[in-house]
């Protein structure tokens, strides 16, 4: 018994003093948030491929989005929702028959939300013209890339538009109707079969 003993005296100190490998250094336990994603997609009618751009703010989001027009937007989506000069400058979403051309060579009519309450990852559709003033037709619609599959929870609506989302690509499978702002998304009711859209939307039309 003492030869065993002393057997594992003499290992131990070799366990202990282990030195770490060359160059390593500790792992963070809790590694800072990557930046919010604030993307801008031109919705070109037939474009199988729109063009979209990505920034690490708002701001830069919403200077793109309008061409310049505006360049003091707030760092974050979360901010511009509750910013009444911004909100002006994009445009009501209220339907209305006026369906004058905005001055601005380009306008937003919606943004998409990652988040619940306008918060999160942010994704602005642009176009050139206002929506029209009824929601028996569609003006624009986009399919959704695979990356943004499943990830929309609110969303609000400019430039005279209203939104309607699907839960599959090619706008098929349940689908909300034509809707005004949503800080949360909706649970739809289709003859007792109740669907909630949120983080369930796949592809987008607006009127």
């Amino acid at each position: 018994m003492r030869l065993l003993a002393l057997g594992l005296s003499a290992v131990l100190p070799l366990v202990a003093f282990i030195p770490a490998p060359a160059g390593a250094t500790p792992t963070p336990e809790d590694p800072a948030p990557a930046p919010a994603e604030n993307c801008v997609i031109d919705v070109t009618s037939g474009s199988a491929t729109p063009s979209e751009r990505c920034f690490p703010t708002f701001t830069e989001a919403i200077r793109f989005a309008t061409d310049g027009a505006i360049t003091d937007a707030p760092a974050t989506a979360a901010e511009g929702v509750d910013d009444p000069d911004l909100n002006e400058l994009l445009g009501s979403s209220e339907k209305s028959a006026d369906t004058k051309e905005p001055t601005a060579a380009l306008v937003v009519i919606g943004i998409e939300y990652g988040d619940a309450y306008y918060r999160g990852a942010s994704y602005t559709f642009r176009r050139t013209r206002n929506c029209t003033g009824t929601t028996t037709d569609v003006d624009y619609s986009f399919e959704l890339p695979r990356r943004w599959w499943d990830r929309i929870s609110s969303f609000k609506n400019y430039a005279n538009c209203h939104t309607n989302h699907y839960a599959l690509s090619g706008f098929r499978g349940s689908e909300t109707g034509y809707l005004n702002d949503r800080s949360v998304m909706p649970t739809i009711d289709r003859l007792r079969r109740y669907h909630n859209f949120n983080d369930d939307t796949r592809s987008i039309r607006w009127s």
